[in-house]
C-alpha cells in the first residue's frame, strides 16, 4: 500500500510524536472508547522506537534517508 510517497516498510519520523518507526500496515482504527477518546482512524500503522504500536497520519511522517 502506498499514499504519497509513503508506504509500509519506509522507515519514518513523526513530527508529532518526536520518535522515528517503521510503517507495519496501512489505514488502522483506534478504538479508544474506553479510554474517552473514541474511535479514531489512522491513515497508517506504525511500530516506535519504544516498542509501542501506535497510529499516524501521513502529514506527520517524514522518511529517513
Amino acid at each position: 500500500m502506498k499514499v504519497g510517497d509513503m508506504s509500509i516498510g519506509k522507515l519514518v519520523y513523526d513530527y508529532a510524536l518526536g520518535m522515528t518507526g517503521i510503517v507495519v500496515s496501512g489505514a488502522w482504527i483506534e478504538d479508544g472508547t474506553d479510554t474517552g477518546t473514541g474511535i479514531i482512524n489512522w491513515e497508517w500503522n506504525v511500530l516506535y522506537e519504544d516498542g509501542e504500536l501506535q497510529g499516524a497520519d501521513t502529514g506527520d511522517l517524514q522518511e529517513c534517508s
